[in-house]
């Protein structure tokens, strides 16, 4: 162990943050508008937050940081975090004969990281020594107290036995398997797993291309003669393959994006570029345990799918692919999936939706026009934040007449944007929430663990996600998709366009991201006809998280305005775009096509969105403050 000492500026905060979406790895900045710590610089600071969170693409933000020398120097954590851990991990496997500064990563437990913040000084002092318990990291502030852990990174695998496979299978076939093994391995020790387990599917969340690093690991791997074990989807990349000169997409940044997804095509990924491998024909089962990256899909998979996968990191996804197996921890464990603490929603949606509900279900016009499919990001949004990474049970939205599996797309979408669980249960619509008896023995399990779902709290949501409203009601792009679209909602698109004649006003684009395997499925019914000759574009192989630049995002207009449904992109968009993102219902971002402005919830039909008029907005907010 080489002695270390380094000094720098802490920057504190209660709130852990998404590194993707959240960090500029160009130059270090907090681009999280919804983060207490938006604004901030983390290059060379002592960053001092209780975990990361939402984007399994954090891992990829983390290398490019270490690359470019922007990142800080040590992250003290709450809890373990394998996702940020992941990215200076393959930055010292893939890349340690490079000048790169990666920084010390601790994980100091509740009790202290609550010293930590009591006793907080601005200057931080790290060193890396040993003591009698084995911890190599010591945090001293301003000479008067420490704290001692362990230096995550530092950290020697201890996984003795692989579950599954024999000594022989054990052996890499190839310098990228071997590399990729060592990658599972150290994760996987970081993780606290004692032993792996083969997986049987893998998804590949890290094929976004964000810099050259993760475009140099990539194309490294197929060099070394890699090749995934398992069937393996491949997620959106960073633009349409097909059709970005048509679009005007940059010749740089296409090349590089398609250079991306060659490569994992090498790697023997299948053709799929999908946000959403749930909608693909061979998803995963109940009890399965497979290896996913691409939040949403994580948290739909363990959640609706009753599949069994970690929050996985780009990275980390490929090395498992290739490797055929992850490490034997987290909700891959029976005993691990269980809840820990109960969201309750039952009060206000009996109290302020169902009566809403039953009136619009007298007009089938209105059924569209309530926005009751705003609900489930919002909520999916408020639970990730209520949750504080505690997998939750959720309770109340059996009373709803319905939940879709497009309802649970957009909730799962939206807690993984704000919550670090990959799973939560929900009462009696989720397959391991079941039963009054098993509900039951979740509620007692929780114990005093339980938060009330009030109006004030939907309200503050509702208006964290619609963060553009002060800049006005003027849409210059409606962003549909993300996550992707799906057959069903094609259809809902188009039942609601169909409500009247009136066209697609000509300066609005319209614009919706679909995988390949469901636009086949739409043409063939007749809905990709219907949607472009109202004026809607469809795009595929990308998602809206990917899209970032003009012509796509209209970033040289200042006064532009995005509508979207999505909680998700409503999260991450202002940040990665900086534009201003307003959150509507489906029916409200039709309106919008057709009039060129978000319209009031105060129309007949808008039902439960009247909770969020004006009078109502500001007295919630004030109360807030």
């Amino acid at each position: 162990m080489v002695p270390i000492t380094i000094t720098g500026k802490a920057l504190y905060s209660d709130v852990g943050i998404s590194f993707w979406g959240g960090i500029d790895p160009l130059n270090g900045n907090v681009i999280d508008q919804t983060h207490p710590l938006h604004g901030k610089c983390i290059k060379d600071a002592i960053l001092c937050i209780p975990s990361g969170r939402g984007s399994c693409t954090g891992s990829q933000v983390m290398l490019e940081l270490c690359l470019n020398g922007n990142g800080p120097q040590a992250i003290i954590l709450r809890d373990v975090d394998a996702i940020l851990c992941t990215g200076a991990v393959i930055a010292e496997e893939f890349f340690n004969d490079e000048n790169i500064s990666i920084p010390i990563i601790c994980a100091v437990g509740e009790e202290r990281f609550s010293q930590l913040q009591r006793n907080g000084e601005e200057d931080v002092t790290i060193s890396i020594e040993s003591n009698q318990d084995n911890e190599d990291v010591v945090i001293r502030m301003n000479g008067k107290h420490e704290i001692c852990s362990k230096n995550l990174l530092a950290m020697k695998s201890i996984l003795s036995f692989i579950d599954g496979c024999d000594g022989e299978a054990q052996q890499p076939k190839s310098q990228a398997e071997k590399l990729a093994q060592r990658v599972v391995q150290r994760i996987g020790c970081i993780s606290g797993a004692t032993e792996l387990i083969p997986i049987t599917s893998a998804h590949i969340d890290a094929v976004t291309y964000i810099g050259q690093g993760g475009l140099r690991f990539a194309q490294r791997l197929v060099e070394l003669d890699g090749k995934v074990k398992v069937p393996t989807t491949l997620n959106s990349q960073s633009t349409d393959r097909r059709r970005w000169e048509q679009l005007g997409i940059d010749k740089t940044l296409a090349t590089n994006a398609n250079s991306v997804g060659d490569a994992y095509l090498e790697l023997g990924c299948a053709m799929s570029f999908t946000c959403a491998p749930y909608l693909l024909p061979n998803k995963p089962s109940k009890g399965d345990n497979i290896m996913w990256g691409e939040s949403n899909a994580v948290v739909f998979s363990n959640s609706v799918l009753g599949a069994r996968t970690e929050k996985y990191a780009d990275y980390f996804d490929i090395c498992a692919a290739v490797v055929g197996l992850v490490p034997n921890t987290g909700v891959h464990q029976t005993e691990k999936r269980k809840p820990s603490i109960v969201i309750d929603a039952t009060d206000f949606i009996e109290e302020h939706l169902l009566p809403q509900i039953h009136a619009d279900m007298v007009d089938e016009k209105c059924v569209y026009k309530s926005g009751i499919d705003l609900l489930f990001p919002a909520m999916g949004w408020l639970s990730g934040n209520l949750s504080d990474g505690r997998i939750p049970l959720i309770l109340g939205f059996d009373l709803l007449p319905s939940v879709s599996r497009d309802n649970l797309k957009a909730f799962c979408a939206a807690y993984g944007t704000t919550g670090s669980s990959p799973l939560f249960h929900m009462a009696n619509i989720t397959p391991e929430a079941m039963g009054d008896n098993v509900i039951n023995d979740m509620i007692q399990a929780c114990g005093d663990k339980r938060v009330q779902v009030s109006k004030e709290d939907v309200v503050e949501a509702y208006t964290t996600l619609d963060s553009g409203k002060q800049s006005g009601d003027d849409i210059s792009l409606v962003a549909l998709g993300n996550p992707h679209l799906s057959v069903e909602e094609m259809k809902d698109l188009i039942d609601i366009i169909s409500l009247d004649d009136r066209p697609k006003k000509e300066n609005v684009d319209v614009i919706a991201t679909l995988g390949r395997h469901i636009q086949s499925e739409a043409d063939l019914l007749g809905y990709t006809r219907s949607l472009e000759e109202f004026g809607v574009t469809l795009l595929n192989d990308t998602c809206w998280c990917m899209l970032l630049h003009p012509p796509i995002i209209p970033s040289t207009n200042p006064s532009a305005k995005i509508l979207t449904n999505s909680g998700k992109y409503a999260h991450y968009g202002p940040g990665l775009t900086n534009c201003n993102i307003r959150f509507g219902s489906m029916y409200q971002c039709i309106e919008a096509a057709k009039c060129g402005r978000m319209g009031s919830t105060k129309g007949a039909g808008m039902s439960w969105l009247r909770l969020f008029s004006t009078h109502t907005l500001m007295r919630h907010i004030r109360k807030i403050r």
